[in-house]
Order: C-alpha cells, then structure tokens, then sequence
C-alpha cells in the first residue's frame, strides 16, 4: 500500500488492500514472464483492481448501514 498519511481504515480494508497488492504483483510478474502484451497486462490487472475496491466499498457500506439494513435495504411499500 502506498504510504500516505495516517488515514483511518480500517483493519479489514486493510487487509483487503493488502492481500490485492501482493496478487496484483504477483499475477504482474507471472504474466509479464510468460510473454503476453504489457498492455493486455496492465488492463487486465486493472480490472482485478475494480473487483477489490468494489469488495471494500461493500465491506464498509455493510458496517456502515447495519446488519438490518443491508439484508433488506428496499423498504416495504405502504398499503394503498
């Protein structure tokens, strides 16, 4: 991860961001060695990318919004 200012995440995100580092790296090394077209790499990693920010955003809109909330986030309608 990056070194930035203190920032307050938290130590799921965290562990998160860290673990899609290490594979991002790693896939990097293994695809760049087997010869594919860096650009093919680099979009490739990218969409991996997305994948682990969208798992963040879930991970912290669940604690932000409560159990309750995140498993039936429509409320129900009013009767007519």
């Amino acid at each position: 991860m990056r070194r930035q200012k203190n920032l307050a995440l938290s130590d799921e995100v965290e562990a998160i961001a860290w673990k899609s580092q290490h594979r991002r790296n790693k896939r990097y090394k293994a695809l760049t060695a087997k010869g594919k077209n860096k650009n093919q790499v680099v979009t490739a990693l990218a969409r991996e990318l997305l994948g682990f920010i969208w798992a963040i955003a879930v991970k912290t809109s669940r604690s932000a919004l409560g159990r309750a909330a995140w498993i039936n986030p429509i409320p129900p309608r009013p009767p007519a």
